[in-house]
């Protein structure tokens, strides 16, 4: 049986978590709660935990102070806040999950799984030692990343967003196409990427693809709508996507008017 720290500031969502993880999270249990950084710091200083649901938003100090103040973390991390904020995005891509309040039973349990994934893993805990402090150098800047951390089997691999042509989706994978013309086969879904990757770069032109505004090379109307990019590759634009693809160029290139 799994052992889980809950930390919030609110007593309210505390038995909240804990009510649905004991009802519906079979494998684990809660063995302690913690209303602060401060309270957190003294349960795991005589516990052990394999998970830690962190409240992000706290008084006095918040969930990424309260990881960077341990000294050790031999436990994962699910990240959980009331705040969809765009650096907030990054988590998922970083960390084991991220939850956005109030919680949904899928995603708790989506969580779940997924820790228990990265424990049974034998690389999983450098893994996320790696990726949670990307997040944690990430997460402090106002700007967008400029590179994004991607596990892989056995590995993570740094990447430079700038050389990213676009994003296709593949099921729950999702495919990277790299400005080299190497592609990237990363366990993420399209919607992950598209919180994390910067609007003013990036579009979504279809539910099955991203691209990166710079590499596009030209634009057809043949078909309802066809990008061409710098890599060869041609991506079709839904017509839900069109106009918003439309006004994007129009800010990130030199346009005659009409």
């Amino acid at each position: 049986m799994l052992k889980a720290l809950l930390v919030d500031d609110e007593m309210n969502n505390l038995n909240s978590l804990e009510f649905l993880i004991h009802h519906d999270c079979e494998g684990l249990e809660v063995t302690g709660k913690a209303q602060s950084a401060a309270e957190a710091r003294v349960w795991l200083g005589s516990h052990l935990a394999d998970v830690v649901f962190l409240d992000i938003a706290m008084p006095g100090e918040n969930g990424f102070q309260f990881l960077n103040s341990l000294a050790t973390r031999n436990f994962k991390v699910v990240f959980i806040t009331a705040y969809n904020e765009y650096a907030l995005q990054a988590i998922k891509a970083s960390a084991v999950d991220y939850i956005l309040k109030p919680i949904s039973i899928d995603e708790l349990q989506n969580a779940v799984s997924k820790v228990k994934l990265a424990l049974a893993n034998p690389v999983a805990d450098e893994q996320n030692r790696l990726l949670l402090q990307h997040l944690l150098q990430t997460i402090t800047k106002n700007a967008p990343p400029k590179k994004i951390a991607l596990p892989q089997l056995g590995s993570i691999s740094f990447i430079e967003v700038d050389d990213i042509v676009s994003l296709q989706a593949d099921s729950n994978y999702t495919i990277i196409h790299m400005k080299d013309m190497h592609k990237l086969v990363i366990s993420k879904t399209l919607k992950d990427f598209e919180g994390l990757l910067d609007e003013n770069q990036f579009a979504r032109i279809h539910k099955s693809y991203i691209v990166n505004l710079k590499y596009i090379k030209e634009y057809s109307t043949i078909d309802g709508g066809i990008v061409k990019m710098s890599d060869g590759n041609q991506w079709s634009i839904s017509r839900r996507q069109l106009d918003m693809f439309l006004e994007k160029m129009k800010k990130a290139s030199l346009m005659f008017s009409k």
